[in-house]
């Protein structure tokens, strides 16, 4: 799911080895500038906390796509 980019919301990715969520601190034309927040050991949990930051409810399926 990919989501456009705006002050304050949070996104997730790899970090190295596990997963991360950051949280947009500017958003330009140019580019982004964001900060990590934590960290997660699988996807699963990545997005769970990343739906529940946003305020977006729980996620009804997930999917990893690679």
């Amino acid at each position: 799911m990919k989501t456009k980019a705006e002050v304050g919301k949070y996104f997730f990715g790899r970090y190295y080895s596990i997963w991360a969520i950051w949280q947009y601190i500017t958003v330009t034309e140019q580019g982004t500038q964001a900060a990590k927040v934590t960290d997660c050991v699988s996807y699963d949990e990545a997005l769970r906390k990343t739906f529940q930051l946003n305020g977006w409810g729980e996620p009804k399926y997930i999917n990893r796509k690679y």
